[in-house]
């Protein structure tokens, strides 16, 4: 009887294995490099670099990875009272204006490479040492004309000023972070006094420059939407109001007209979670008839409070973050923050100055494929949830980025590339060291791969 039960469990054993690798491992990820069926997307940008110097060693980082943008925010040269401190002066009034700070700033980003994302409004900021710049303008049309005079100055050479010809125009960031005003860091207004100022600003900076792209607000997020975020448990008040000050701008916008080129809002969690926020932002745009707004991540870091160490896994699950961003077809990213802080959970490319860590090797991995052009398809229906490829294709190359971020599961590797054979794969190994290894015959839990092809 003992050897039937042992001889029934083992059999058990079999099919479950069997049964989790035909689950858990696709027979084989099949690329078709001659079809692109779509542009590689710049989700692999930043916010904040780690210095504002011209030249500097350290700011080259972003420049290999082919990172084309740098969000301005908690830049806090670049706050609107620190670049017009005086608001009662005119707006007209060159001297009233203090683009020392700032130019320096924008110079350096641009100097990596980059162009600046730039956002209108004020960096976090202590509520109390800093209530008065918390507060609404005193003249929301005012306000609007001191962010005129800033484009003037940085894209055609107001104020011996410059020619950037920065495209992206961001109003604001967060405020919808606190439903008890007198305690956000950002604005102490009440939700229709933003509404109107996004409205003033937005309607007037679109007449004064078509051609500009003008969006906002840098929103909190959408964690309530699965009862959880990457610091609490549970759908807490604050989570439900950003969902419920998201859906009435969008009320006001329509009811206003309000233009709106982007969408931008903010997510520190999983790539699952952020798959859902994603449908449904875009979801609630188009019902709003804002259809054709670009949808942008300005501040995101995977899960930045369950990582007490940046080892090797770290990088695969920032790394399956771009994956999916370019599989969900969102329009821009910025990973938050870029600078070399080694103290906060929001930092994390770096392990130290002049140290990339495992997820920076992601980074420059998609820059390459986004230099590439093209997404390329690849043809299976479905991988495990917790299998992220994406494919890249030009006239320079072809590539693959493949990332694992099981807990648990090795997952087997086939490739099957038609003509196109393996160049070179390279990897973060448990050293967090980038390095180049043989083609693998499976993708180890916490690995990502960087493959090229050849013809």
């Amino acid at each position: 009887m003992r050897k039937k039960i042992i001889i029934a469990v083992a059999s058990v054993l079999a099919v479950a294995i069997l049964v989790s690798v035909l689950i858990f491992s696709p027979k084989a990820i099949r690329i078709d490099f001659d079809n692109a069926v779509g542009e590689m997307k710049p989700v692999h940008n930043i916010g904040r670099m780690s210095e504002y110097e011209l030249d500097s060693e350290m700011n080259s980082f972003y420049t290999k990875a082919n990172m084309t943008s740098c969000r301005t925010h908690d830049i806090n040269q670049t706050d609107i009272h620190r670049i017009f401190p005086d608001f009662s002066k005119d707006v007209n009034d060159e001297s009233a204006y203090n683009f020392e700070e700032s130019d320096k700033v924008l110079a350096a980003i641009v100097d990596a490479g980059m162009e600046p994302f730039f956002r209108f409004g004020i960096s976090w900021s202590d509520p109390e040492k800093s209530r008065e710049h918390l507060q609404p303008p005193a003249d929301y049309d005012k306000w609007a004309q001191i962010c005129e005079h800033i484009i003037l100055h940085y894209n055609e050479g107001w104020a011996d000023g410059f020619n950037y010809d920065i495209e992206y125009w961001e109003i604001y960031n967060e405020p919808d972070c606190q439903p008890v005003p007198e305690n956000s860091n950002f604005w102490q207004g009440t939700p229709e006094e933003f509404y109107r100022l996004y409205d003033v600003t937005a309607q007037y900076l679109k007449s004064k420059f078509p051609d500009l792209k003008i969006g906002g607000y840098g929103s909190c997020g959408f964690y309530a939407l699965t009862k959880t975020n990457a610091v609490n448990t549970g759908s807490s008040p604050e989570n439900q109001y950003f969902i419920t000050f998201f859906e009435d701008f969008l009320a006001y916008a329509k009811e206003h007209n309000s233009p709106m080129d982007f969408f931008t809002w903010h997510s520190y969690t999983t790539t699952w979670k952020n798959q859902q926020y994603i449908g449904y932002v875009r979801e609630k745009l188009a019902d709003a008839g804002y259809g054709d707004t670009e949808i942008i991540v300005d501040e995101w870091n995977f899960n930045p409070m369950e990582n007490d160490k940046i080892d090797r896994r770290y990088g695969a699950n920032q790394t399956s973050m771009l994956i999916m961003f370019q599989n969900e077809g969102l329009d821009m990213a910025h990973y938050y923050c870029a600078n070399y802080w080694p103290e906060s959970v929001h930092a994390g490319m770096f392990v130290g100055e002049m140290t990339p860590s495992s997820a920076y090797y992601g980074f420059w991995a998609f820059g390459q494929m986004y230099a590439l052009g093209s997404q390329a398809e690849i043809k299976n229906k479905s991988l495990p949830l917790d299998l992220h490829a994406v494919a890249a294709t030009g006239e320079d190359g072809q590539a693959l980025l493949i990332s694992n971020i099981s807990e648990k599961h090795d997952r087997r590797l086939k490739i099957d590339a038609g003509e196109y054979t393996v160049d070179k794969c390279m990897t973060v190994n448990e050293n967090c060291e980038w390095v180049e290894i043989e083609l693998p015959t499976k993708i180890e839990s916490g690995q990502m791969l960087y493959i090229t092809f050849k013809k």
